[in-house]
């Protein structure tokens, strides 16, 4: 198990792949490296990819929060040097797309392009109320019940009765790493999340991806997003969930490999 650590956190990493240009994953809220399964195998067969467990969460370190989207980059940017990646593309769904905008405002020398999946600019009210719920109170979570709830919001009905087995094993994997506290503490940083200021500063090529459906993140913050972003393109998905790279990963691997290949990295991007 591969491990870095920054400021006394521990981080735990995986390389994969040994062709082609950096490019490091990063997954969103309560999610550990595990829910890149569908794409991990596919793009380390045209890059080499770096995927890492957020603090909080999998097999890192879950220190006291709230914690906050510069602290989440910072520690991406930990991750890319224990890679040896000086510059990469990012790929960043959700929790991840937010830190990703951090990496490429606060980081542009480090971020070659950047696909950004079901995430924000800011939260709109809806998702303040929904992250103030009674039901996501550190104090009465059950973990089982909770990830019941997360997975009603991120995947379709239909998906769920077809992939019982896959949820089992996957809500299992979850479980065995999981607390509520480093849960909690990341969703202090998803509400706080606010990067509409800073976002006309960058400079990375940078696609949005849209999914049609999804109920966590309002479809429409798509839209903002990539409205805020100089030259940014957005893609919508059709009928597609909060977890379309769960749902979609073929489509969703496609419209990613297809963008980071039309902007490869100029520069030397390894350490």
């Amino acid at each position: 198990m591969a491990t870095t650590t920054r400021d006394g956190v521990k981080l735990h990493y995986e390389r994969h792949g040994e062709a082609g240009d950096p490019l490091l994953l990063v997954m969103g809220l309560g999610g550990s490296l595990d829910f890149w399964e569908f794409q991990t195998p596919v793009l380390a067969r045209h890059h080499q990819v770096c995927v890492y467990d957020n603090r909080g969460v999998g097999h890192s370190d879950k220190p006291a929060g709230p914690y906050d989207v510069h602290t989440l980059a910072d520690d991406a940017i930990a991750v890319m040097d224990a890679c040896g990646f000086a510059r990469a593309h990012v790929l960043g769904l959700s929790m991840g797309g937010m830190i990703a905008q951090d990496l490429a405002v606060r980081y542009s020398d480090r971020v070659g392009s950047m696909v950004l999946a079901a995430t924000y600019a800011r939260p709109d009210e809806d998702a303040r109320k929904m992250g103030a719920a009674p039901a996501l109170d550190a104090k009465i979570i059950e973990p089982k019940q909770m990830f019941k709830l997360l997975m009603s919001m991120v995947l379709s009905p239909e998906f769920i009765a077809r992939e019982r087995t896959w949820l089992h094993a996957t809500r299992e994997r979850m479980l065995a790493t999981f607390t509520v506290e480093g849960f909690i503490a990341q969703l202090a940083a998803v509400m706080a999340h606010d990067a509409s200021a800073d976002l006309g500063r960058i400079t990375a090529p940078t696609l949005v991806l849209k999914p049609s459906a999804d109920k966590l993140i309002p479809p429409r913050a798509s839209d903002e997003l990539a409205a805020m972003i100089p030259g940014a393109t957005l893609q919508t998905f059709d009928h597609a969930t909060h977890g379309f790279n769960v749902e979609q990963p073929d489509k969703f691997n496609r419209a990613a490999l297809d963008f980071f290949a039309s902007h490869p990295l100029a520069d030397a991007s390894r350490f």
